[in-house]
């Protein structure tokens, strides 16, 4: 079966609006990000952490054929609830708030966890962030079974080939890496605006040049 994207939306929200629902330039976060999901994508699963936000993100699941699923549960066991209750062997973990975000990343995510167990971004500092992943079913549970842990850094060590990628190392997809850029606050926000009608400025060069 084709790979499946797990949106992840348990955060703390915008101004009293829940982070993937905070509209940056009149569209909410999240629907930058489903725009973003690889076309060979088939199954596209909204993680929420209550019921009142699975209802607040029913319509926008609606929106783009996506489930909307209620999970209280941390990063390691909702990846092991959602791959027992799926058919996926590819498994590709997106925050719902970078609005920058390219279909040329996800899309590179999911062919490196082709060939390795798993894709993990590592931040400057060599930290790994899961918010950004891609896994393997089959090896991401053995690892869980193995290591009997429910943390995302005791269970990765113990999957096997696994390929590690420096947000630095990412510049040939993006040179200032604005696809990893999340929007946290009203100033983050703001900001995303900036950057997001900059590259419709140079997306719109590009046309008329061709």
């Amino acid at each position: 079966m084709s790979p499946t994207a797990l949106i992840f939306t348990n955060f703390p929200s915008i101004g009293g609006v829940h982070r993937g629902l905070y509209r940056v330039l009149d569209k909410p976060l999240i629907e930058y990000v489903l725009e973003a999901v690889p076309d060979e994508v088939d199954e596209i699963v909204i993680m929420v952490g209550s019921e009142e936000a699975r209802e607040a993100y029913m319509a926008t699941a609606e929106k783009y054929m996506a489930r909307s699923v209620f999970s209280p549960y941390g990063l390691a066991d909702t990846l092991k609830m959602s791959m027992s209750e799926s058919s996926s062997e590819q498994f590709l973990v997106l925050p719902c708030d970078s609005p920058l975000l390219t279909q040329e990343f996800t899309k590179f995510l999911l062919d490196a966890c082709k060939r390795f167990s798993a894709a993990i971004i590592r931040n400057s500092d060599g930290r790994s962030d899961y918010s950004f992943s891609c896994f393997r079913k089959a090896e991401f549970l053995a690892a869980a079974e193995s290591s009997g842990a429910n943390s995302m850094d005791q269970i990765v060590p113990k999957i096997r080939n696994v390929i590690y990628f420096y947000n630095r190392s990412l510049k040939f997809l993006d040179q200032k890496l604005l696809m990893l850029f999340r929007v946290t606050n009203v100033s983050d926000a703001r900001r995303a605006e900036q950057f997001l009608k900059a590259r419709g400025r140079g997306q719109g060069r590009k046309s008329m040049n061709l």
